[in-house]
């Protein structure tokens, strides 16, 4: 209890006494509510002692001072179970550890909701739209089936995509060889360079590496990103905004994001043409016009567009330029694999030429490499929260209406029932007995269910031919200078490593 005290005491030094007073009465209200929401369960999942009023707060603020997030979280399930309720001064949330629960909770049908907060939160009051990942029911079903039909019409999923990401891949590889050798933090190309893909999908056009709209579009990305965490827990209790003390964290770069990308759709608007779609925005703004001439019923509209585009913006940006850094640290870390995987290609693909898509079945221990690379970094440590539609029975307990449900992926792949030694870095795991790639059902890096990865097929597509032609390309080495290198990950919504500097020596 000490540290919940010590924590109420410096924000209440720090306000003045209406402040103060106002706190008080909202933590109060919020008291009472959690109190009436406990008192209905019947069969609650078990969880960490509970103490009046500030519930599990206590022992979760001790913890975290002693393990990082992602750990803490497994940790709960292993002293608790696959299912853990957390009591908190501001609500219930209901946490799923190991495969098969988390597999369940992904694909069970009461979970794919979102939260109904946000319907009447803060940041659908500033963003007044929901897009594709935090969208529910028709809605969703709508945008979700038009995106995938658009995307599948530019050829994402298709190798006839794959000369587009090539083509980037030749353009990072350049910049890297700029450097001749001297060391460089890899972080900004290959965010630069993952993201001028989806660009050219959703925008129409690649940017250069130094253009200004484009750094600070990524700037404001990653700005955002960094905010994740509280970013969701904002969602999912928009009232905390009401606080005065409660950071904001991501609404100020999250607001200007969405602003910027709104002048390039009305840009599109001014511009586009009916006959001559050139990406993601005509299409819409097409089939929104006709259906608005029509008269027919749709969710799509200018506000969700943006919305939308940011939801690609920010898939196809962060998620797989963190899994590349992880991949050179890794290279770093384990200089044999690296080694290994260039001579699987050098004999497969030679030197005259960069990896293609046809070569993926002829680079087994490549691909297992790069499999073994998204499991180990596991970088979304919790898929996003799904609310419960109604009194929901989960694995033999009550979970009621309205409660988040927060399926932890990172234990998914720590998991000891389904993988042998999952703290170790072990790409052959999965070899089959003939050193071929074998498919692992667990590994659900891209999530399951419905509410599976939009962009898994481009971000497959991505990793492989960005991997192989730097691979293929260049020798990855750590400065002379740097004694160790550090692999834990740094904490946050998205798990990236810390900064580190590397040498690309051209082969």
């Amino acid at each position: 209890m000490a540290a919940v005290f010590d924590l109420v005491a410096g924000i209440l030094a720090s306000l003045n006494v209406r402040s103060a007073l106002l706190c008080f009465i909202v933590f109060l209200i919020l008291t009472l509510i959690v109190h009436r929401q406990r008192t209905r369960i019947k069969n609650p999942p078990p969880g960490p002692r509970s103490w009046p009023v500030f519930g599990c707060l206590p022992q979760l603020l001790r913890d975290f001072q002693e393990i990082p997030m992602h750990e803490l979280f497994c940790s709960l399930g292993q002293k608790y179970g696959p299912v853990c309720l957390l009591n908190t001064p501001f609500g219930q949330a209901v946490v799923i550890n190991g495969y098969e629960a988390v597999h369940e909770s992904l694909t069970c049908e009461e979970f794919n909701w979102r939260t109904p907060g946000i319907s009447r939160g803060i940041f659908h009051k500033l963003l007044r739209a929901r897009g594709i990942i935090w969208a529910s029911g028709d809605p969703w079903k709508e945008h979700r089936r038009f995106s995938l039909t658009v995307l599948r019409s530019f050829g994402i999923g298709k190798r006839s995509f794959e000369d587009q990401i090539a083509t980037e891949s030749e353009c990072l590889i350049h910049e890297i060889a700029a450097g001749n050798g001297k060391p460089f933090n890899p972080t900004n190309l290959f965010c630069n360079a993952v993201s001028n893909v989806i660009c050219s999908v959703v925008f129409g056009k690649r940017f250069e590496y130094h253009d200004p709209e484009f750094t600070n579009l990524l700037h404001l990305l990653e700005d955002s990103t960094n905010h994740m965490a509280i970013g969701i827990l904002l969602m999912i209790m928009p009232f905390l905004t009401k606080i005065p003390f409660f950071p904001k964290g991501a609404l100020p770069s999250l607001l200007q994001l969405r602003l910027n990308l709104k002048d390039i759709v009305n840009l599109h608007r001014d511009t586009y043409e009916k006959e001559n779609m050139r990406d993601y925005i005509d299409v819409y703004l097409k089939d929104l016009q006709m259906k608005n001439e029509k008269g027919v019923e749709t969710h799509l509209s200018d506000d969700e567009l943006v919305a939308v585009v940011h939801d690609f913006f920010l898939a196809g940006t962060e998620t797989t330029s963190t899994t590349l850094r992880w991949a050179l640290l890794y290279m770093l870390k384990y200089p044999d694999v690296q080694k290994r995987v260039q001579e699987e290609i050098d004999s497969v693909v030679g030197r005259d030429r960069l990896p293609k898509l046809s070569d993926k079945s002829n680079l087994p221990y490549t691909e297992a490499v790069i499999h073994e690379i998204q499991r180990f970094a596991s970088i979304v440590l919790l898929a996003i929260p799904r609310f419960t539609r109604s009194d929901v029975e989960f694995r033999g307990y009550t979970i009621p209406k309205g409660t988040p449900i927060l399926p932890n992926l990172y234990s998914v792949t720590r998991d000891p029932s389904v993988w042998d030694e999952p703290g170790v870095f072990k790409p052959e795991r999965f070899l089959d007995g003939d050193g071929q790639v074998r498919k692992i059902p667990e590994q659900i890096v891209f999530g399951a269910g419905k509410r599976v990865c939009l962009g898994e097929q481009l971000a497959r597509m991505e990793l492989f031919i960005f991997y192989t032609h730097l691979m293929h390309r260049f020798s990855f080495k750590k400065p002379t200078d740097v004694e160790s290198l550090n692999t834990r990950p740094k904490p946050g919504g998205v798990l990236t490593p810390y900064p580190y500097d590397i040498c690309a020596i051209a082969r």
